[in-house]
């Protein structure tokens, strides 16, 4: 059906990438946006922490093993929010969602995490609805931190369980066993008023159909809020894909077997009351995850920490380390197809909204493509809008590849004439 089957949004931005390549810019044009007054009101904040306990097999993210109490880090980001609030810009700003992510942002002492929560409350405008998330392990999650962590207004909590099977987690290297995890989320819902998410992985090395039961049923069972589910993505640099060019490990990739799990989860999940909120991720009502909104529109994100990648306007930044950040600018064409890129990745789909960020004729093209995948039983449309089959949203980051593969090409061409 497809040539490649792409596994998140990720994969369709390095595709907009290779057809629009980026043009770094300078600190001067960053700069110039901070010390100006907005022309919007909300923005988003993304802390990272490239820190980690124990570090997964399957990861290749900004981290590593901690080896000092993280003092230096803490004060860091401290110092960061103070640099970010003290901007014209920021002020101007009003926080609707905050994310702390990793590495494992839980991995700070209580009094750190106190320090650098307090902090961040100190110097930006938050909204009374902002949405505040952590992302965190089970192992260093404990109700001395949940207590700080809601004291100063986190509302959702995301929990890398990725498998409950036990042969699983010791594939995957993961802390506990899948009795000690149910027992401890138990305990974080009865400590913690806000979300619970967590986090499942399938197809890793040689899953079978029944560990996939397991996984989705347990998940139902426990009621948690909203579940992100993505096929194993090896990636260069992590444990697993140095085993595999080691040849200590086999792993057969077999689509058919991809989506046989993936249409198993959903199949289980579904049925007991959850519903789409994108691709790669479900929910039984009550998350709405405004995050990945922002991230799909395209507006502004404050980055903070060593790893962390962000926006303003339409420059696009990412700190390599506390010394160095690189910017880069998106043309007017490249920010339309990253826009319609976000719009693709939830399960309806307006194609009014399409049709405000493309030309007559590449519009034109989508539309032919989009008959071609009702035909395939991909997505049913009615009414100027479409919504994805369970089929259509496995292979939904495919069909937001070549549609906006589709609406760059035409534009282009029709420039050169």
């Amino acid at each position: 059906m497809f040539d490649i089957r792409y596994k998140s949004h990720h994969d369709v931005k390095n595709v907009i990438d290779t057809l629009i390549k980026r043009r770094l810019v300078t600190p001067f044009a960053f700069n110039k946006i901070m010390n100006s007054r907005p022309k919007t009101k909300e923005a988003g904040i993304y802390v990272h922490t490239p820190y980690c306990d124990k570090i997964c097999s399957f990861c290749n993210m900004n981290r590593k093993q901690v080896s000092d109490n993280l003092d230096d880090y803490t004060n860091y980001l401290c110092s960061e929010f103070e640099k970010y609030g003290a901007k014209p810009y920021v002020k101007g700003k009003i926080i609707t969602s905050v994310f702390f992510g990793g590495g494992t942002p839980t991995i700070y002492k209580a009094h750190q995490l106190e320090k650098i929560l307090s902090n961040l409350r100190k110097n930006f405008t938050f909204s009374k609805e902002c949405e505040f998330t952590f992302e965190t392990t089970l192992h260093n999650l404990t109700s001395e931190k949940l207590k700080i962590m809601e004291k100063y207004g986190v509302k959702r909590i995301s929990i890398g369980i990725q498998t409950f099977s036990d042969r699983g987690r010791k594939i995957l290297n993961r802390t506990y066993t899948r009795d000690e995890i149910v027992e401890k989320i138990k305990e974080v819902r009865n400590l913690f008023s806000g979300l619970i998410c967590i986090d499942i992985i399938y197809n890793y090395l040689d899953e079978t159909i029944e560990e996939v039961i397991e996984d989705a049923q347990t998940a139902s069972k426990l009621n948690v809020d909203s579940i992100s589910f993505y096929s194993l993505m090896i990636h260069e640099g992590s444990k697993i894909s140095k085993d595999l060019a080691q040849e200590k490990i086999s792993f057969d990739y077999r689509l058919h077997h991809d989506k046989e799990l993936h249409d198993k989860f959903l199949e289980i999940t579904l049925k007991n009351g959850y519903k789409f909120l994108e691709h790669t991720k479900i929910s039984n009502g009550k998350d709405r995850y405004s995050y990945i909104k922002n991230i799909n529109s395209f507006s502004d994100l404050f980055a903070i920490g060593t790893g962390a990648g962000g926006r303003v306007e339409d420059i696009e930044y990412y700190n390599l380390n506390k010394y160095v950040t690189f910017y880069v600018k998106d043309s007017e064409l490249k920010l339309r197809a990253k826009k319609l890129s976000g719009i693709l990745q939830y399960p309806e789909v307006n194609c009014k909204d399409i049709r405000s960020l493309t030309s007559e004729k590449s519009y034109e093209e989508i539309c032919k493509l989009l008959k071609d995948y009702e035909s395939k039983g991909l997505i049913e449309i009615e009414n100027e809008r479409f919504e994805y089959t369970v089929s259509g949203i496995f292979w939904g980051n495919s069909i937001d590849a070549e549609i906006v593969t589709k609406m760059i090409k035409t534009e282009k061409n029709e420039r050169k004439k």
